[in-house]
């Protein structure tokens, strides 16, 4: 049975949009590892699987270790490099919104699709954060929480679809914590969707991919001491 905590997670951003080590590849997309004491987790594959595995190669992430994947929505650009990533995980748990048209997409790649629907525990301390719809998309997304022993919680996003502030505030209804990082993009939010992360007194605010400048520029106005700037090869560790 899993715990509900970890001792702590490293998260690091294997290939973003945005470039944040001058050695790695950018691409239009996202995907985030995640390493704890006991699992190791690929959230989003991007859409460029190669540039994904050359990142991880020169991060020295090993793909044929992962655990698990974890889709957080349909669009290619998340799921684009699974084809890829798939040849050095054959079988594996690949974690996908219920409301979901990849479930075939990783049956054929060899992998093993799992619907999720409701918030899940998936390995210590790690839980995909249940789907939620997109009213104006018709899309569901999903999302991890990341629980230290400590009660701090790091949330990763791929696109938010649905709102950041919704996708946080079911995670901390669900899992509870402090909010300590949000990661990930946030579909050029509204200046009332980043005002709400941060009256949920989330610590640090990283705007990933589909973010936009003008969310950092907000940030940077309204939050400048919780504004976190990330892109391929940035390193999040927490304890």
């Amino acid at each position: 049975m899993y715990r509900s905590y970890t001792d702590w997670v490293r998260v690091v951003v294997v290939i973003d949009n945005n470039v944040y080590r001058e050695d790695l590849y950018t691409a239009w997309g996202l995907s985030i590892y995640v390493e704890t004491p006991n699992a190791r987790i690929l959230f989003d594959t991007d859409t460029d699987g190669s540039r994904l595995v050359h990142n991880a190669e020169k991060l020295g992430i090993d793909l044929s270790t992962l655990n698990a994947i974890v889709i957080s929505h349909d669009h290619y650009d998340h799921s684009g490099g699974l084809s890829v990533v798939a040849n050095f995980c054959r079988g594996k748990c690949v974690y996908v919104p219920a409301h979901s048209y990849l479930h075939d997409y990783v049956r054929n790649l060899g992998l093993t699709p799992a619907p999720v629907h409701s918030t899940v525990l998936i390995a210590d301390g790690i839980y995909v954060v249940g789907e939620l719809p997109s009213g104006a998309l018709g899309l569901y997304e999903i999302a991890l929480a990341i629980k230290m022993r400590s009660g701090k919680l790091v949330i990763l996003c791929g696109c938010s679809h649905p709102g950041v502030e919704r996708i946080v505030e079911k995670a901390l209804r669900d899992v509870g914590g402090v909010p300590v990082a949000v990661i990930g993009g946030f579909h050029s939010p509204m200046p009332y969707s980043l005002d709400k992360l941060i009256e949920l007194g989330v610590e640090r605010i990283y705007p990933l991919h589909c973010s936009g400048l003008g969310a950092v520029r907000y940030l940077s106005r309204k939050y400048p001491e919780g504004l976190g700037i990330g892109g391929s090869g940035f390193v999040l560790y927490v304890e």
